[in-house]
């Protein structure tokens, strides 16, 4: 069973409680990638206007929000999108969302970011920017727990031309459950992901292949390992498989910052987390030819990254 209990990160500074925090930090990214954490730094402030602006902009009437619709056709679907649907054959998604992104500055598409309420803008970049800061952090701590360099992992995934995006998820009630999901079963293609949830709805597949609830805790975010991170430790660490169930009752918000490698950069296996006589977990790839397999293949669950795998004795 998951140890959903937050991890306190206050006292990372301190000699005599870091090593119990990096060993909680380790246990969590080698059993199934997926642990909280309090005490982490970011202003309680800006997590709180943060979730004031997405309530206001998904209380905005369908026309407000459609006028950023996203346009997948064109590329990442940056803006509005909205699905919502009830069938008796493969369950499909029920939400609504705003992607953003914000780095690098290049490709901030303010036509994209919603125009109202008027401080969505400022909110969204002082709230990025401290979990930029958190981020950081904890991929040095994870760096160190492998015994590679505090700057490891930032600059396996190309910084400083990484890229990061915020997702507003929306769940309103669904009439039946049972027929759809918020979000399918799947691991996040990013390298580590920040979630801010309000309410339950998150579910996380634990060491056993369980289905567990994950209880949300005030002011915590739920850090997830993405797929690049699983790559880059040669499956010594494991992304984190989830899923979003939706209620008949009420609605559930949630708010997850994504720190992808630049689209340019090479990914592959951490050459001092590989064993010479067994070699290598997964193969050597660009991120974009990552999205590419995922926009051809269409996968749910973690099929996408056992594509690029070369070596499965070495991950299972």
């Amino acid at each position: 069973m998951a140890n959903f209990k937050p991890i306190d990160l206050s006292g990372l500074n301190d000699e005599s409680k870091a090593s119990s925090i990096r060993a909680q930090i380790a246990e969590a990214c080698e059993k199934n990638g997926f642990f909280q954490v309090i005490n982490h730094g970011v202003p309680v402030e800006f997590m709180e206007k943060l979730r004031e602006v997405g309530h206001k902009f998904f209380d905005l009437s369908k026309e407000e929000k459609l006028a950023i619709a996203a346009k997948p056709e064109k590329g990442p679907a940056m803006g509005y999108s909205i699905r919502m649907v009830l069938t008796d054959s493969e369950p499909q998604h029920w939400r609504e969302s705003v992607l953003i992104q914000t780095l690098p500055l290049s490709k901030r598409e303010y036509p994209l970011w919603p125009q109202q309420p008027a401080d969505f803008r400022e909110t969204v970049e002082k709230y990025t920017a401290a979990v930029l800061d958190l981020t950081h952090r904890l991929l040095a701590v994870i760096s160190e727990n492998l015994g590679l360099k505090p700057t490891y992992l930032r600059e396996a995934m190309g910084d400083p031309e990484i890229q990061q995006q915020i997702a507003f998820q929306c769940y309103p009630p669904c009439p039946d459950p049972g027929k759809t999901f918020g979000l399918h079963a799947h691991s996040d293609i990013a390298g580590i992901s920040i979630l801010m949830q309000e309410s339950e709805g998150l579910q996380v597949v634990d060491e056993n292949d369980t289905w567990e609830l994950v209880p949300p805790y005030p002011n915590a975010f739920v850090v997830n390992l993405a797929d690049q991170i699983e790559i880059i430790t040669n499956g010594r660490y494991k992304s984190a498989q989830h899923r979003v169930i939706v209620n008949n009752q009420s609605t559930r918000r949630s708010y997850v910052t994504f720190y992808f490698p630049g689209m340019d950069h090479k990914i592959f296996p951490a050459p001092q987390l590989v064993d010479p006589k067994v070699g290598p977990a997964y193969k050597e790839f660009f991120y974009k030819e990552y999205l590419q397999a995922l926009t051809t293949a269409r996968v749910l669950g973690k099929r996408l990254i056992q594509s690029f795998a070369i070596n499965n004795s070495v991950i299972n």
